[in-house]
Parts: structure tokens; C-alpha cells; sequence
């Protein structure tokens, strides 16, 4: 899976310095690399240049080898894989199975270990047979495959240790990756990342025509300068709201959601949800359905979010004019990062919102309901839980409009707003879009390339 926190910016601003080299930015410090820890947004752009993991998601959704070369279902119910003989670390040992068990046995033991990798493990068990990794899990082996896109394999005892097209070093004020002999064959000398927080020094920096790609201001996405094109992303993203006062503030949020943005807030970049689930997902529309009666004002609400994301904090203030008009106070609650993700994860909070991007496809929903879900913050439980999730096996069947209707009984998060990612790049490089972004998808930046 990916990672809940992350800016606005769904897709970050590379920056043209010289040759063969990307200039980018980072809205915040993501921290020193950690295949095993590492869990912000910034975190899971360095894994992708720095790591491999088993599989890779194709920008088209599709499930394809990136450390594998292939993998087969196994009698026992387990599945195994064959690994690429011509994969290396950064100190030129090959990738071998040991370091995939010791990759997925840390993630379990470590406390401290990203809870999104932990829950794509949990309930699993991992082994080496005639030298080939395996694992068997309790999920779909469908579901099973493209969540193991979001764990790279770092080596054994040196969690900030990867496979991947791009070698990493941090320098005090950059954070540089380099070109590595690698079997995805990157077409770019390497990428540099320095801190850009604020969305009207990526603008600047646009105008100026020191970035390659940028995600602009919302009030200037017209003027594309000449020197770029522009490129819309559709993303599985949404503005995410979480209640731990019950069904009726979300009640209230799903009222409000449909007038409280302005346009020119929103801009190309997004529009207000409609439903419970991503509908890029393949999911219909679907109203909370709870039989209690949200709330009458007056009435306050302290709802927390990430602190620094500009765009965010102006989406929030029209967010809380719209509540006024119904008698209600919502106090906004700016945290750093960390402790958002902190307070999160300890329930610690009445309404708590952050932009969630999904992986391309459904099960991805299912990090909101089950018990150890990276997004159950709220404790959700459902008897009828396990039933309803064990007779989904494919994307589209009808099991998964039960599932929906189950959780719209008494919901614990709404999406407020749904994403796209509108960006400029600069027409001396080629760039391959996906729903995940410039970066999380195979190739991702290795397969960016600049025009002769």
C-alpha cells in the first residue's frame, strides 16, 4: 500500500540543472532512508528510486516482475518466486532469498516498522524453498501480489540498503540519487531533491523556468509557459476525514462537502466526493445510510491535520465557513507530520482529516475496516466483517456492493474531496504518467528520459 500523509503536491517538482540530471523538491524532510521504518510519503518516494520490490504496478495497474522474474502458486497455497540473478545491492552483493525473508520477517517483528507493510503481511507466513522466497497469506493472492509492490527488499541487517536504478546519499542540504548499473536501465544521470515547503517557491521556480516539472498554483494552471505542457494525472486520491465521535459528525461532513468549496480553491486539482469510496476504484456512489441523525448546532468539533500544506489549510477555512452556517464550530488544529501520524494511530483525536492515495485497486478499500488496517484509526469492527471480505475474490463482483452497503451502516471516514494531479513538465523530458504518480509506478523515474 501507500502511505496516508503526503502534500498536496501529488506529484512533487523536479527542477532542469544541467545535462542528464533532475533538479526536485521535497515539501518536508523525509527522514534518513529506511526500507523498514520509513512510512511518510517523501520516505516512499526515496524506497522507490533507492529499492526494488518484489513485483512492480505498470502505470496501465497491471502487476509486473521487478526483482521476480516470475512467481507461481504453489500446491500448499503459498506463492513463490524466482529471483533476477543480475539484481545487486549498492555494495554489489546479488539480492538473495535470505535477504526477502529477513526483509518480510523484520517488517513483522520490528514495532516500529511501517504499519502499511506490516498490515499487507499480516496474518502471513514467509520461507525458502530450493532457494526461492515464498509466502502464504490469507488474502487473495490477486490482492496479495499488487500490495507486495509497496515492499521493497532491503538488504539483510542494512534497512537503508537497496537494489534499486538510483544509489542514495545525503547531502546537507540535498538529497541525491545516482544512476546505477540496473536492470531497468535508467535513461537519467540521477535526480537531486532539495527542500522546496511552500507552493509560491515551486511557482517561482516555475516562471522563472528552473523546474522541469511542477505541480503549479491552482489560480494559474492556464498559463502553461511555452516552454512545458501540461499533463493531468488521474489519481486514486482523496481528502480523507476520520471521526472518533461516531457517524454523526461524517453525516454532517457528506452535507457540507457539496457546497463548501469554492471552484477557484479547487481548480483542476479536484472536486468534492460523492460517495464513501473511491469511485476511480470502480465503486458506485454511495450515501452514509445510519440510522442515527447527525447533530444540530451548536456544536464544535476539533479536527486535526497535517500543519504546512498550504492548499490544505484554505480548503479547511472554506470547510469551517460552511460549518458555521449551520451553527457549528470546527476548530482547525494545525500538527506536524509526525504527530498527526502519531495521534492517528493512537485514536488520539474527535475529527482528524489527511489526502490518502490508494493503490489501483479495490482491496485498498479494505485498509479503512479490517482490525489491524493501516487506516482503522477509530478500532471499526463489524461482525459480518470476515464474511463479506471472504467472498471477494476479483475486482467487480457484486460481494463488493455488500461490502460497501456494510460499511456505509456506520462508517468511520468520509472523503471530502477527490484529486487528480494537474502538473507542467518541461518539454525537454519524457515522463510516463500513472494513476500512482510520476514516481511509485515500474519504471517509475528510471524510465524518464530528455529529448534529443
Amino acid at each position: 500500500m501507500r502511505n496516508l500523509f503526503l502534500s498536496l503536491c501529488l506529484v512533487l517538482a523536479p527542477v532542469l540543472s544541467h545535462a542528464q540530471v533532475v533538479e526536485e523538491s521535497l515539501p518536508r524532510d523525509p527522514g534518513p532512508l529506511d526500507f523498514i521504518q520509513g512510512d511518510s510519503y517523501e520516505q516512499w518516494i526515496l524506497q522507490s528510486l533507492a529499492g526494488d520490490a518484489l513485483v512492480g504496478i505498470a502505470a496501465d495497474g497491471r502487476v509486473v516482475p521487478r526483482l521476480a522474474t516470475g512467481w507461481k502458486l504453489q500446491k500448499d497455497g503459498s506463492q513463490s518466486f524466482t529471483l533476477r540473478a543480475d539484481a545487486r545491492f549498492t555494495d554489489g552483493s546479488p539480492v538473495t532469498a535470505e535477504d526477502v525473508l529477513w526483509t518480510l520477517q523484520e517488517l513483522r517483528r520490528d514495532p516500529k516498522a511501517s504499519p502499511t507493510k506490516r498490515a499487507i503481511l499480516e496474518g502471513s507466513e514467509v520461507g525458502i524453498d530450493q532457494g526461492r522466497p515464498w509466502i502464504r497469506s490469507p488474502k487473495p493472492m490477486g490482492r496479495l501480489l499488487l500490495e507486495l509492490a509497496r515492499v521493497p527488499i532491503t538488504q539483510m541487517g542494512h534497512p537503508d540498503r537497496g537494489s534499486g536504478p538510483f544509489s542514495f546519499r545525503k547531502d546537507p542540504a540535498a538529497w541525491i540519487f545516482t544512476r546505477r548499473d540496473h536492470f531497468l536501465k535508467p535513461r537519467i544521470d540521477g535526480i537531486r531533491f532539495r527542500l522546496l515547503p511552500d507552493s509560491a517557491s515551486i511557482m517561482t521556480a516555475l516562471q522563472k523556468g528552473w523546474l522541469t516539472i511542477g505541480a503549479p498554483a491552482t489560480r494559474r494552471q492556464a498559463e502553461v509557459p511555452p516552454t512545458h505542457h501540461l499533463v493531468t494525472q488521474p489519481m486514486h486520491a482523496q481528502l480523507v476525514t476520520w471521526s472518533r465521535l461516531g457517524v454523526g459528525p461524517l453525516q454532517l461532513l457528506e452535507r457540507w462537502r457539496k457546497d463548501a468549496f469554492p471552484p477557484q480553491l479547487l481548480g483542476q486539482n479536484a472536486r468534492p466526493s460523492r460517495g464513501l469510496w473511491p469511485e476511480t476504484l470502480g465503486f458506485e456512489p454511495q450515501a452514509i445510510e445510519a440510522d442515527a441523525l447527525p447533530p444540530k448546532g451548536p456544536g464544535t468539533f476539533q479536527l486535526l491535520y497535517a500543519a504546512g500544506e498550504e492548499s490544505i489549510e484554505k480548503l479547511l477555512l472554506a470547510l469551517r465557513e460552511r460549518a458555521r452556517r449551520d451553527g457549528f464550530d470546527l476548530q482547525l488544529t494545525p500538527l506536524e507530520g509526525g504527530l498527526l501520524t502519531e495521534r492517528l494511530q493512537k485514536g488520539d483525536f474527535q475529527l482528524a482529516c489527511s489526502i490518502v492515495v490508494f493503490d489501483p485497486h479495490p482491496w485498498a478499500v479494505l485498509e479503512y475496516l479490517e482490525p489491524k488496517g493501516p487506516m482503522n484509526f477509530t478500532g471499526w469492527k463489524q461482525p459480518r466483517l470476515a464474511e463479506r471480505v471472504s467472498r471477494i475474490r476479483q475486482p467487480g463482483e457484486p460481494a463488493w456492493r455488500d461490502l460497501q452497503t456494510l460499511w456505509a451502516q456506520s462508517p468511520a471516514a468520509l472523503p471530502l474531496l477527490d484529486f487528480q494531479s494537474v502538473i507542467w513538465v518541461d518539454k525537454r523530458l519524457q515522463v510516463e504518467p500513472s494513476a500512482l504518480g510520476l514516481y511509485l509506478s515500474t519504471p517509475g523515474a528510471a524510465g524518464w528520459r530528455w529529448n534529443r
